[in-house]
């Protein structure tokens, strides 16, 4: 009896017009309003923020879960909770819409749907919210239907094209593998197993290719192991030794979005994102950067060279490239320049091709920090960041588009790989709450002033919007300087690594509050002659110049820094 009281409190049973059971206890309802949610009961242990993360994928969905339950924070044991739909995780939100409305179908020109012939009544509005994800699209649907008006009769059938539909629904569609892709691909499905097809041509090799080209792999040990493993797919003996034109097989689940059909669910979603992003671009012009805030950020230090090769530091020689980058600011332009990181307590510029190797570069929070331990060396940096850009608020009128960040790192790819290559953070993959906690962190005035961040959808996408377009300034400038570019894709929103490990943002710009951001693999220290040039001042120079006249044009300006030369 009690059990059933607490069911009654916890979920209204006045609204509960239509019910379906899922699997693992949980319920698809549908209420009078009408509203849907998905109930589930609490699994052992299990707090609001861990039932949050569980059914919606983040805990930033906690206060809306408890809302939508009365206010109730404190979860009980066999009680059904509610889970307003348009929080659910992909997976949940397809069981539940085909759960409610079963005699739906997923063809390859969009959703079918079909209006129940009985339960709670709905219209338009309420289709295109549930199914598109915003109600505006209601008029996209009347006229892709050809309705007179946007009542709906029961028993009706309407189309959702696939344009309009959320990536819930979208990846539960068939697409067309009848076509050519970028790049002449082509596509099959053969026992359950899809792949892309790409037939090599004269000069290329696997490893360039096909693997670092379509996979998104560059790292040296993730592209040697996809290559044994597509060699193997495609029983190529000597990978050294192949023929122009033979055909090479990808798995698709190993494809990159834009190389993948046009009607995939992952390049739709991927091209959906891009053009959300690319709503937002910096309206903010300033002669000679007055008024705007640069937060420079040189990677690794202290007891964290980062990459190490053949005796070459990665913190020197970033370092080294962020002091002629901070130099070259202060001389010639009016900009605010702050450094996330310094070695030893002054910022002179060496005149000098191969630099001494330091352990002594500290995080400049209050308290520094010197670098002994990899982590907190980079979530002190993010800390940092949001801290000065903060008070760069505070100093501008609030105007978030004065402020930029540019973290300065050289990578360690496969050899076969050169030039630089720039991550802007991807907004989906920045959802969520985090912060750190421990002596460590709670001493830095940074950490007490905001422990933890959150990014709304808007502030993320945003975000990705602001830096794509400073890092194609950046990209445009070391062209123009004859600075080696990554040969595929130098604009990266997330890291791969490995087959099976999950893609990333690096923490140093994923937590970080400032919209426009980068992380800029100037060089690949792996590569022998991207190596060679690194240790010359005249590369690092140069590097540095064609930073500061990316950023001068990411803010109007044409006009290079007149500090050409190597101090």
């Amino acid at each position: 009896m009690l059990l059933a009281m607490l069911l009654v409190a916890a979920v209204p049973a006045a609204g509960a017009s239509r019910r379906v059971a899922l699997d693992n206890g949980m319920v698809a309802t549908m209420t009078e309003q009408p509203e849907i949610f998905l109930e589930a009961v609490p699994e052992a242990g299990e707090g609001l923020i861990r039932f949050a993360q569980r059914l919606t994928g983040t805990s930033d969905t906690v206060e809306r879960i408890a809302e939508a339950n009365g206010g109730r924070r404190r979860l009980l044991a066999g009680v059904r909770y509610r889970v307003p739909y348009g929080l659910l995780d992909d997976a949940k939100k397809l069981a539940v819409i085909q759960a409610l409305f079963a005699a739906d179908e997923a063809r390859a020109d969009g959703w079918h749907h079909v209006i129940p012939a009985s339960g709670p009544q709905f219209d338009l509005w309420d289709i295109a919210r549930w199914l598109t994800g915003r109600g505006e699209n209601f008029r996209a649907l009347r006229d892709r239907n050809q309705m007179a008006d946007d009542s709906v009769e029961r028993g009706s059938r309407l189309l959702v094209p696939r344009e309009l539909l959320i990536p819930a629904l979208l990846a539960a569609l068939p697409w067309d593998l009848d076509e050519v892709g970028p790049h002449g691909l082509t596509y099959e499905r053969s026992g359950g197993d899809e792949h892309a097809v790409y037939r090599l041509k004269a000069g290329e090799a696997l490893y360039s290719s096909v693997v670092v080209r379509f996979t998104g792999r560059t790292y040296a040990e993730d592209v040697n192991a996809l290559a044994g493993e597509i060699a193997r797919l495609n029983q190529i003996p000597d990978v050294t030794d192949m023929a122009i034109d033979q055909a090479v097989r990808i798995p698709l689940d190993l494809v990159q979005p834009e190389f993948l059909p046009s009607g995939h669910p992952r390049r739709v979603a991927y091209e959906r994102g891009l053009v959300d992003s690319a709503q937002y671009s910096n309206t903010v012009r300033s002669t000679r950067l007055e008024g705007i805030t640069i937060i420079l950020d040189p990677g690794h230090g202290g007891h964290d060279p980062g990459t190490l090769y053949d005796g070459v530091w990665e913190a020197t020689y970033v370092h080294d490239i962020s002091l002629r980058v901070r130099k070259l600011l202060r001389e010639t332009t009016a900009a605010r320049v702050e450094l996330s990181v310094r070695d030893g307590d002054g910022y002179g510029v060496r005149d000098q091709d191969r630099l001494p190797n330091s352990r002594s570069h500290k995080v400049l929070t209050n308290p520094p920090y010197l670098i002994e331990d990899t982590t907190p060396g980079v979530h002190l940096r993010w800390y940092l960041a949001n801290s000065l850009y903060r008070q760069a608020l505070r100093e501008n009128g609030g105007d978030s588009e004065k402020v930029v960040f540019l973290s300065i790192h050289a990578d360690a790819l496969h050899p076969s790989i050169r030039g630089a290559m720039i991550y802007v953070p991807a907004a989906s993959l920045r959802r969520g709450t985090f912060g750190k906690s421990g002596s460590l962190y709670d001493r830095r005035a940074e950490v007490r002033e905001r422990p933890q961040v959150s990014y709304s959808f808007k502030q993320r996408t945003k975000s990705e919007g602001l830096s794509r377009q400073l890092a194609n300034k950046l990209l445009a400038s070391f062209r123009r300087n004859g600075l080696a570019i990554h040969p595929e894709k130098p604009i990266r929103d997330r890291i791969i690594r490995r087959r099976r490990s999950r893609p990333f943002v690096p923490a140093v710009v994923r937590h970080n509050a400032v919209p426009a951001k980068l992380l800029v693999e100037v060089c690949n220290l792996s590569n022998p002659e991207d190596r060679r040039l690194m240790q010359t001042r005249a590369f690092r120079q140069k590097m540095a110049v064609a930073i500061v006249e990316g950023i001068l044009a990411y803010y109007g300006e044409s006009d290079p820094p007149t500090s050409r030369t190597a101090p």
